[in-house]
């Protein structure tokens, strides 16, 4: 999915929300699932991320590159094609956590791009 502004694609990630059990080891206020993710949603739509609905114990966002860049303060790599590869200076598809704001950081496990799908090992039947 490209942005209309050349060499600034539009880009999304998975957001992993971390469990109550992880949340209270980090220190996080005990907040109910839903209040942790809405929290979550609220701070990435006020940075400028397209925030999507939530799905189990995650939800997308999306951005053009440079605000991702940006906000994450990471530089980051998009292959586009037919489907756009995205991933982080260092190789990996993780964005760093520690950019998010103390009170944000322990209700997030993991914002990550996701692999595209690869379709040299299927099998007909």
């Amino acid at each position: 999915m490209g942005s209309l502004e050349e060499g600034n694609p539009t880009v999304s990630a998975v957001v992993e929300m971390a469990s109550a059990e992880e949340r209270e080891a980090a220190g996080a206020p005990g907040l109910h699932d839903n209040q942790a993710t809405a929290t979550a949603k609220t701070h990435l739509t006020k940075a400028g991320f397209e925030v999507h609905a939530p799905f189990a114990t995650s939800f997308s966002i999306g951005g053009t590159q440079a605000l991702f860049e940006d906000y994450f303060g990471t530089k980051l790599t998009v292959d586009e094609g037919l489907i756009s590869e995205v991933s982080v200076e260092t190789g990996g598809r993780d964005l760093p956590v520690d950019a998010l704001p103390d009170d944000v950081r322990p209700l997030i496990r993991s914002i990550s791009f996701l692999s595209p799908p690869s379709f040299h090992n299927l099998t007909r039947q």
